[in-house]
């Protein structure tokens, strides 16, 4: 059922419901479709619409940004039903068996659940690593894998763009579940604590127009972007002056992303044969994208933090192979007709490139790439953990009367030197295999030259960071809110650190790990 805040009467008595969500993305919509379909009760509250809405996503763009801007604050966040989903990519990694520093559960714990998550998004069970991907494909694996033998070969996969957008998917799912009420316009001002702060006693909820709500449950879990999850926990100072879970000073600290840059073009030799063995596979519905990531040998050897390579394929607007994506992305966006009317002239075209894109796909199990594409080799890499980088609170008040966010995003001297190191690396070793033509970029290998086009990933994580040690993290090893019992949070803003690896697949496998437990302190409690 879906509840418009905007359009409802203020009320003096609270609504109350078993377990109460904060905030509608990937992470809530999962939780909330896993705990209704086991009986449970749950509000879920998203502070947007049912659409994007310039009004609300005015608010994202107030945060203020310091030390090296942190685009993905303000691009990444979509305040309505659906998140971040809703112009997500789609791409998944699974977590390694040792997620990285800080990390109190093991990636082997995790396994169940991510397997769960990729049957929710609709991608193939084929194994992600590339030792297994290609015998269970049937075939050889390309031989510059081999060339390049100090690097652990994998792929990703692509989720279809039909099930990219959970507001269309599991969201429509948990609007029509008896259990589930989505309550939108539903701003939440503060968490309030009950007597010494041991437990939530409600949310107090704001809409646009000033009318106030309050939210009871049993448990609550703060499921919003990484970024609102510290704003929010920091804000909330009646009962805690320091703000909820932050006794310690931990809220908000070892803010963290990926580094990306495009490191080299390719071009003549060097662009045909990387493309003849690195361009994605497609089986089925999932299309798997090869990524070359530095072993934990060659990062200690160099000095290296985790760091990955892969191609980046971009077809020229207005081509065929664009249209076609466009066309796709609109459908994730349910935005199909007025793009298919916007490009009317450039649908036949579009057609002739759609059949030989499904036929290569059918009969070849390899993606299209036009003569015409540009292809960059790019890196990912993990930042240092922890990281110098903060979220704090300015003075400065939003139109809810929350205070802004300001997010101090920093760059390490390590972490450029795991750039022009890897490149140094990369650049060798193609030179040894004989593969020309890449056209590197220059300041790559000049040290303390600016990198022009070095931005983060929008995969903002941490802030509310889990961990063994109270003093140095936020949540423990069950999401549990330090010193709230009946407190968890849902979000990459738990996350200690980030490998290279893409962060949804193991934050939906954490949020059903969490589903499964609140179930049985919800069952024991109602009991």
């Amino acid at each position: 059922m879906e509840i418009d805040l905007e359009r409802h009467e203020p009320r003096s008595e609270a609504f109350r419901a078993q377990v109460c969500v904060v905030g509608a993305g990937i992470a809530g919509i999962t939780l909330t479709h896993v705990l209704s379909r086991r009986g449970i009760e749950v509000a879920l509250l998203e502070a947007g619409g049912a659409e994007i809405e310039e009004r609300s996503q005015s608010l994202v763009a107030e945060a203020r940004l310091e030390g090296q801007p942190h685009v993905g604050t303000r691009e990444g966040r979509f305040r309505a039903f659906g998140g971040s989903s809703l112009r997500w990519g789609g791409q998944l990694l699974r977590m390694p068996e040792e997620p990285g520093p800080g990390w109190p559960i093991a990636g082997e714990e995790l396994a169940r659940y991510q397997a769960e998550a990729e049957r929710m998004l609709g991608v193939d069970e084929l194994p992600f690593g590339a030792e297994e991907f290609f015998p269970a494909v049937g075939l050889k694996p390309p031989p510059l894998i081999a060339g390049l033998g100090e690097l652990d070969a994998s792929l990703s996969k692509w989720t279809p763009f039909s099930r990219r957008n959970l507001a269309h998917t599991l969201g429509r799912e948990v609007l029509a579940h008896p259990w589930a009420r989505v309550y939108l316009h539903a701003q939440v001002t503060e968490i309030l604590l009950a007597g010494h702060g041991a437990r939530v006693e409600a949310l107090l909820v704001r809409n646009s127009a000033g009318a106030t709500f309050r939210f009871e449950a049993e448990h609550f879990v703060v499921a919003a972007g990484t970024v609102e999850t510290s704003r929010l926990l920091l804000a909330s100072r009646s009962v805690a002056a320091n703000g909820v879970g932050n006794g310690r000073d931990q809220v908000g600290r070892n803010f963290h992303d990926h580094l990306t840059l495009p490191v080299a073009t390719l071009a003549g030799a060097a662009r045909k044969r990387l493309l003849a063995e690195l361009r994605p596979w497609v089986f089925g519905e999932t299309v798997h994208s090869m990524k070359l990531e530095a072993s934990a040998e060659l990062r200690k050897r160099l000095g290296l933090n985790p760091v990955l390579a892969h191609l980046v394929l971009e077809e020229p607007e207005g081509s065929g192979v664009a249209v076609v994506r466009e066309a796709l992305t609109a459908r994730q966006r349910g935005g199909l007709w007025p793009m298919l009317r916007t490009h009317a002239g450039q649908i036949p075209g579009a057609a002739v490139e759609a059949v030989r894109l499904a036929w290569g796909a059918k009969v070849g199990h390899r993606r299209m790439v036009s003569d015409n594409a540009a292809v960059n080799l790019q890196f990912n890499l993990a930042q240092d953990a922890p990281s110098r980088s903060r979220i704090r609170l300015s003075g400065e008040l939003d139109a809810f009367g929350i205070p802004q966010a300001v997010v101090d995003w920093r760059v390490s001297g390590n972490e450029l030197a795991t750039i022009r190191g890897f490149a140094a690396w990369l650049k060798e070793r193609f030179g040894a295999l004989g593969i020309e033509g890449l056209g590197w970029l220059p300041e790559v290998f000049v040290a303390g030259a600016r990198l022009p086009e070095l931005d983060d990933a929008r995969h903002a994580m941490g802030g509310a960071c889990m961990g063994k040690d109270a003093d140095e993290s936020v949540v423990d090893a069950e999401l549990t809110v330090r010193g709230v019992a009946n407190l968890s949070i849902a979000s990459a803003a738990v996350f200690p650190s980030g490998s290279p690896q893409l962060p949804t697949l193991p934050m939906m496998a954490l949020t059903l790990r969490l589903a499964e437990r609140i179930a049985g302190l919800v069952d024991v409690e109602a009991k």
